[in-house]
């Protein structure tokens, strides 16, 4: 699979009716593009939004890429905002539960987010995916609450690690267990923490392929 994260900042203000048009109109839109697995619409707070989207290739990622800038330009007009630049890799390791089969809509109940950006300063970014498929994927999977979590690999040296929790409290020992494994078992790599954000997802869209796991 095939991943474009997106930032957005704005006031918090705007930030509710962003996300009330992206439910309404674009959500279902890109939904609807050939080789769709999913979207997920990120609210950090404060008016700082992610989106994350997944496709099967990465043309068809490249196309829903085209097919944002074109609805932001047309439908925010009136919504003072910056776009950043956008961070696209492969999802490498990924694994779902069926809970994000169930879109979530404006103002429902949300899910609990976590977003981390790593620098491998030691070895290969090939060599820690396999570590993370295979000693931690489904450690992860099995814990209670957990929704999804998909690692990629960003290329030069980056890795974006994106976990879904059912809530707060999930998330908060979904957290300490990750920071254990990367300090126990990823030490050789070197990993420079770049970003660490928490967050909720406000809306989002998925297809079955989501349940396919990704192996390294």
């Amino acid at each position: 699979m095939f991943a474009s994260m997106r930032r957005y900042r704005m006031s918090a203000e705007s930030a509710s009716e962003f996300m009330r048009r992206v439910d309404e109109s674009f959500a279902d839109q890109i939904a609807a593009q050939p080789g769709f697995v999913s979207y997920v619409l990120i609210d950090c707070g404060e008016g700082d939004l992610f989106t994350l989207s997944l496709f099967a290739e990465a043309a068809q990622a490249e196309a829903s890429r085209a097919l944002a800038q074109r609805w932001t330009q047309t439908e925010l007009v009136d919504i003072e905002h910056t776009r950043f630049d956008a961070i696209h890799g492969e999802s490498a390791v990924s694994r779902a539960a069926e809970g994000m089969l169930d879109p979530v809509r404006h103002g429902g109940r949300r899910k609990s987010v976590s977003i981390r950006l790593y620098h491998v300063r030691r070895g290969s970014v090939a060599q820690l995916l396999q570590t993370v498929d295979q000693g931690f994927a489904d450690r992860l999977q099995s814990m209670e609450g957990f929704e999804a979590s998909h690692v990629l690999d960003c290329e030069n040296g980056e890795v974006l690690w994106i976990t879904v929790l059912r809530d707060d409290q999930t998330a908060e020992v979904s957290e300490e267990r990750a920071i254990e494994f990367v300090r126990d078992e990823l030490r050789e790599f070197r990993l420079e923490r770049e970003v660490a954000i928490r967050g909720e997802i406000a809306v989002s869209r998925a297809s079955a392929e989501l349940l396919e796991p990704a192996h390294a």
